[in-house]
């Protein structure tokens, strides 16, 4: 088990990951080929190589639909699709969408990000 984060801990058993309580009960059944701890009360999960949300019932919140994700910093989480990094906020609304070439976690209100220039 990983270390608690807002009241879960990450587990792998069998090649699947879940979640236990701090009872060491299953909150969410391990059923996922990756996963990250909570973060703002979501948890990144990959499901058919594909990363989106959950919340701690287990039900998908953001659609496993990116390529890689961070977890929740102030509210935004830094995802990536094809060699693109981008924002969403909780609802999986795009505060940038993907058109960076890098993005970091969101810091004091500010989130830094590198631009592919144009060479001409």
């Amino acid at each position: 088990a990983f270390s608690f984060s807002d009241g879960l801990a990450l587990v792998r058993t069998k090649k699947k990951w879940g979640f236990i309580n701090k009872n060491g009960k299953f909150a969410i059944k391990p059923r996922f080929r990756d996963a990250r701890s909570f973060s703002e009360g979501l948890a990144a999960v990959k499901i058919n190589n594909k990363w989106g949300f959950i919340d701690k019932t287990g039900n998908i919140i953001i659609e496993p639909t990116f390529d890689w994700v961070k977890p929740f910093s102030e509210g935004f989480a830094v995802i990536k699709v094809g060699d693109k990094w981008g924002y969403i906020d909780q609802k999986g609304k795009y505060l940038a969408k993907q058109q960076f070439r890098f993005a970091y976690d969101f810091s004091e209100g500010v989130g830094v990000v590198t631009m592919f220039v144009d060479p001409k």
